[in-house]
């Protein structure tokens, strides 16, 4: 079992040439301002978050949103945060909702300073073509390329017009070269008016449960693994006893079981407390063909069992985060 363990999400991390914070749709709060008009949304740069006035905001106010929760409604993360959660609100509580940044203007792009990061997963790409490009340093030389098309070349007219094309919705790239002063240039691509998105980049390095490479056919995830792709849903009764439904997003569950060598158990218990309740991108295998087993989810439970003297055994449970919208 593989995963990322996240770099640091810092606001030294982006560099020029990132999504800005705030963007130009997102207008900062302005203190003493009035905001008349109930749903008005404001932006607070410093602390990431994004906020809508639950009722008519008088001049001369100068409680900042955050600290003002009946008049201010905590709504999301800053255009810029956006992949990369889960994200802290305001109230201190840990927060994930699926929301891609999109575009159908430019490309979407983020220049990350990160340190000895050999990993990055993209989930919920759209558009042409996604791209990763390793600087040495900013401004330096580029060091690596890695680029792929979003969604398979039509083979003729046919094909174009009317096939089913694959869609590469989710792609890790490993194996990167690592700097002290890295830069870490993720892009989603397109042409013309196409539609550019992104749910979540997860950028750092790819570590593993101890065993998954070790002890021959004794160690890694055995065969049985289980991927169950579900929506997600929300019911509300109407008064006239109607019900709605809203679907709000789309993910994928994974359970499976991974053998170890009992020497290595310690160790793997060690990481796995550290990767439970945390949103985390895992893999199964860095083999071919398991590119949609790549999620991006929540370790929910992994109990460890020695099995004999030589080998241990634990049962993992992750929970898929929704990072594709149902289409």
């Amino acid at each position: 079992m593989y995963y990322i363990e996240r770099n640091p999400i810092t606001d030294a991390m982006f560099l020029e040439g990132s999504v800005p914070e705030p963007a130009p749709s997102e207008p900062a709060w302005v203190s003493g301002t009035a905001y008349p008009i109930i749903g008005t949304e404001v932006t607070r740069a410093n602390i990431h978050r994004v906020f809508r006035s639950a009722v008519e905001i008088p001049a001369g106010t100068v409680v900042v949103p955050e600290q003002d929760p009946t008049r201010w409604t905590d709504m999301r993360p800053t255009l810029r945060h956006r992949p990369f959660g889960p994200h802290l609100r305001a109230d201190g509580m840990l927060f994930y909702k699926h929301q891609p940044v999109q575009s159908t203007t430019e490309d979407i792009s983020y220049r990350l300073r990160q340190r000895y990061a050999n990993a990055v997963a993209i989930f919920g790409a759209k558009g042409a073509h996604w791209r990763v490009r390793v600087y040495k340093f900013d401004g330096g030389p580029l060091a690596v390329e890695h680029t792929g098309r979003i969604k398979s070349a039509a083979r003729g007219f046919w094909d174009y017009r009317f096939g089913q094309r694959t869609t590469t919705d989710r792609v890790l790239v490993h194996g990167l070269p690592i700097f002290p002063a890295a830069v870490v240039h993720v892009t989603i691509e397109g042409t013309g008016t196409q539609l550019r998105a992104v749910s979540q980049i997860e950028v750092g390095k790819l570590r593993y449960i101890p065993g998954v490479d070790l002890e021959g056919p004794e160690s890694g995830v055995e065969f049985g693994l289980v991927r169950a792709p579900r929506v997600l849903t929300s019911r509300k009764a109407d008064e006239n006893g109607s019900t709605s439904v809203l679907i709000y997003g789309a993910t994928c569950d994974m359970s499976g079981t991974a053998a170890l060598s009992s020497k290595n158990e310690d160790s793997a218990l060690y990481q796995l407390l550290r990767l439970v309740g945390k949103g985390v991108a895992f893999t199964p295998t860095l083999l071919p063909g398991y590119r949609q087993s790549l999620l991006f989810g929540i370790l929910k439970s992994a109990p460890m069992s020695r099995d004999n003297a030589r080998t241990s055994s634990f049962r993992f449970e992750i929970e898929g985060l929704p990072t594709t919208s149902p289409n």
